[in-house]
């Protein structure tokens, strides 16, 4: 039997809003993860959701907020166990930031 180390880091991808970005990302991590088995890779929870409202028209006032969408998906990523986060999409991040925080308070 093969012995590997587990690395135990998990990470939350909050995906959807631009899903070939999420793709990308995990493209990105699997290829630069320095990991000699399958099983030292980080566990990673991601949630693609493509329905989140778009953040370029609420930004502008035109369009409902994703702001509740984005707070609930990343309770779900927290949920799952999720230590560590990223979003591969760029309008989001600042939201997401801040949300970040309520994963540290629970």
């Amino acid at each position: 039997m093969t012995k590997y180390k587990k690395n135990g880091k998990k990470l939350g991808v909050l995906g959807g809003m631009g899903p070939a970005a999420a793709a990308e990302f995990l493209r990105q991590l699997a290829a630069k993860c320095p990991a000699a088995t399958d099983q030292e890779h980080p566990v990673v929870y991601m949630i693609g959701d493509c329905e989140i409202p778009d953040r370029s028209t609420a930004i502008f006032g035109k369009g409902e907020s994703p702001a509740p969408v984005l707070e609930a998906r990343l309770r779900q990523l927290c949920d799952m166990g999720q230590r560590y986060w990223r979003c591969p999409a760029i309008r989001p991040i600042i939201l997401l930031m801040i949300l970040k925080l309520l994963c540290r308070s629970r």
